[in-house]
């Protein structure tokens, strides 16, 4: 079994807003993230997020460098 990481990832997020009382925030906040597997055996991975919000929406989604150790800490150990 394999050892076990946790890791902090960073997006850069553009967008477009339809409305002028709406915030960017507000549109970010509005998404449900999920975590898709398919379990194939294969290298890829999706980040799906869903909105039903019609003020704005996420055009374009690009990962940034920095990768941030979180406050739990990563196994010593191979897991069984």
């Amino acid at each position: 079994m394999p050892r076990v990481f946790n890791r902090i990832l960073t997006f850069k997020i553009e967008g477009e807003i339809y409305d002028q009382s709406t915030k960017a925030e507000d549109i970010i906040k509005n998404y449900s993230w999920h975590y898709k597997d398919y379990s194939d055996g294969g290298d890829k991975l999706f980040i799906v997020a869903e909105h039903k919000d019609h003020r704005g929406r996420i055009t374009k989604i690009t990962k940034m460098p920095s990768i941030q150790k979180t406050k739990k800490p990563d196994t010593e150990y191979f897991v069984i």
